[in-house]
């Protein structure tokens, strides 16, 4: 760095010494209202705001460039919109800085070439401090990767020494920095964030940990090995003509809503029945659903019940088979790996349940004035007003439980996929074992329609929990709709006490819409969402039925899962604690029925 690039920098720290990463947003943004930052910009530009030092200074600059060649509004639009869409934004995020940095740098290298010399400093800075920790995670070398190929100047010998762990990976390294090297050609915020949603899909996840909080890098893949689908693509049909993709068939309002027209709304049936599989319900019993559930802000939404595909769609060389069968194969490896860990949970699950159906059959005794006499408290007799001499003995008839079980299977849950197929099963097994009647469904929507799939009934046998491994999370979800729905059933049965449990993440969300008219429902995301679902929650309680949550999301999602479903919900926080603290949240709801 020259002496006087050097001198120019410090210079304008010195003149920023009060708000000087404002004080730079303002001047290269070129709008000078002073206001906040949308919350998903904020949550990416957070770890380098808290840095401090020339990484924050230069923070100003990026937010101010992005601002001014993007609008930080539509950028954060475009980042909600993915975040709906089923990405985890713990990992898209950085990337999108990644990406947004690159093409600010780029934009104002001939009008501001200082920037490149703040850029320089603050890669120094974080190289040399780890002051974002990076080194901590897989992951977070990629970053170290891309800042020691930006600034080679800046690099350490521990960066040199952790990038040595990316030999036998230069084909990935390539293609990063082939796609990376695209940012500066983005024009707009979109082609920007999808940029990012790329990187996420083709390097992030496929080559990274779910997790992404490992020190080492996974085996590279094979010929042989099929990766599972990618959160969000829903490409599993032969030709490209058939896919129903998102982006492509709809435009995006303003408030980030996808309308899908009606050629494209004409093609979901047939999609949904090639990917998902036909529906169980006749035409007369949809209609009857439909019209009952289908109200208000879930009007002219549709709905498919049904068991899954043959085992033939698993078979062959096509995509949609190879996905089904990596999703599948996942699942199924979960399991294997922690088979004596799920055979202790299963027991511990089913323990719980005996001991409090074992209470709750226990009779009642209690003293009286007729009944079996005690003749040990005849002392009391013309000594006591009222003696009571007798036991009255009451047996309680044991009472019927049936349980209904409901799992999140949008795209947000894709990061945990196996893990929540291995819980959900885990749960079935047990009450499989204790022959209490359960249907096991997942959840998501596609388009106009919510997909209920059914992989086991109430009366099946216990053979039908393991077809809970084909669960799989992609797209968009209706949790009001798919409670409102499996409640009409669920009514129907005879069984005296009624439970629901539903795993998912807190975060009800379809940025989907089949038609976008005056007059149609509000959008199903955000607050119009959450009410929707506290609504449907309420009105199973107050029709009988104990509603219970499984939290499975971010911390970002804790206060909603705790306004739809009150106090009874149960959070966990290590897979190993699932058993045990599902077991006793299940045991006490029987013991208070």
């Amino acid at each position: 760095m020259s002496l006087c690039a050097t001198w120019r920098s410090r210079a304008l720290l010195e003149h920023m010494s009060i708000g000087r990463e404002e004080s730079l947003f303002l001047t290269v943004s070129e709008d000078h209202r002073k206001r906040e930052y949308p919350e998903y910009v904020q949550r990416m530009s957070a770890p380098f705001e808290r840095a401090g030092g020339m990484a924050a200074v230069y923070e100003g600059v990026i937010l101010g460039g992005a601002d001014k060649i993007y609008g930080l509004d539509e950028l954060n639009l475009w980042l909600r919109r993915h975040r709906y869409a089923a990405y985890d934004m713990d990992v898209l995020l950085p990337i999108a800085h990644l990406c947004t940095e690159r093409a600010v740098r780029a934009a104002l290298a001939e009008e501001r070439p200082g920037a490149a010399v703040m850029a320089e400093e603050a890669a120094g800075e974080i190289l040399r401090g780890d002051l974002l920790h990076y080194r901590r995670s897989s992951r977070g070398w990629m970053y170290i990767y891309d800042l020691t190929r930006q600034f080679p100047a800046a690099a350490t010998e521990g960066d040199r020494r952790i990038l040595k762990n990316f030999n036998g990976f230069e084909e990935m390294l390539a293609q990063f920095d082939a796609l990376a090297a695209r940012s500066g050609t983005c024009k707009d915020a979109r082609s920007l964030v999808e940029l990012a949603a790329l990187l996420y899909r083709k390097i992030f996840i496929r080559y990274f940990a779910p997790d992404h909080n490992q020190d080492i890098l996974p085996e590279r893949e094979t010929e042989e090995w099929e990766p599972a689908a990618e959160p969000g693509d829903i490409e599993w049909t032969q030709t490209e003509e058939m896919e129903l993709q998102y982006d492509k068939a709809g435009e995006a309002s303003a408030d980030g809503l996808v309308v899908l027209p009606d050629d494209a709304l004409a093609g979901i049936p047939e999609y949904l029945m090639r990917n998902f599989g036909p529906s169980f319900q006749t035409e007369q019993a949809m209609e009857e659903i439909e019209s009952a559930v289908c109200t208000g802000i879930h009007e002219e939404r549709k709905l498919l019940f049904t068991d899954g595909l043959s085992a033939d769609a698993y078979e062959g060389s096509e995509p949609r088979a190879q996905s089904l069968r990596a999703s599948r194969d996942g699942n199924l490896k979960m399991l294997q790996e922690h088979e004596d860990a799920a055979r202790q949970g299963i027991r511990s699950i089913e323990q719980a349940f005996r001991n409090a159906l074992s209470l709750r059959s226990e009779p009642d005794v209690y003293r009286a004035d007729h009944g079996v006499l005690q003749n040990d408290l005849l002392w009391k007799v013309s000594r006591c007003e009222n003696p009571q001499l007798f036991e009255k003995i009451v047996r309680q008839e044991p009472s019927a439980v049936v349980v209904e079980l409901l799992i999140d299977a949008s795209g947000s849950q894709s990061v945990r996929q196996s893990m929540v197929a291995l819980q959900s099963y885990l749960f079935s097994a047990a009450l499989s074992r204790i022959q209490i009647p359960h249907r096991v469904m997942s959840y998501c929507t596609y388009g106009n329609y919510t997909v209920l799939r059914r992989f086991r009934d109430y009366d099946d046998k216990s053979e039908a929990d393991r077809r809970i491994l084909e669960y799989r999370a992609t797209s968009n979800n209706r949790d009001g709709l798919a409670l409102a729905a499996a409640g009409l059933d669920l009514k129907k049965r005879h069984e005296e006490h009624k439970i629901v449990i539903v795993f998912s993440d807190g975060l009800p969300n379809d940025m989907v819409s089949g038609r976008k008219r005056e007059g149609t429902p509000e959008t199903y995301v955000g607050d119009a969402a959450i009410r929707d679902t506290c609504f449907q929650v309420r009105k199973l309680r107050r029709e009988g039925a104990r509603v219970i949550g499984i939290f499975l999301g971010e911390d970002g999602e804790l206060e909603n899962e705790r306004m739809i479903y009150g106090a009874s919900f149960l959070r966990i926080r290590r897979a190993e604690d699932f058993a045990g603290s599902a077991g006793r949240r299940l045991s006490e709801t029987l013991l208070n029925l």
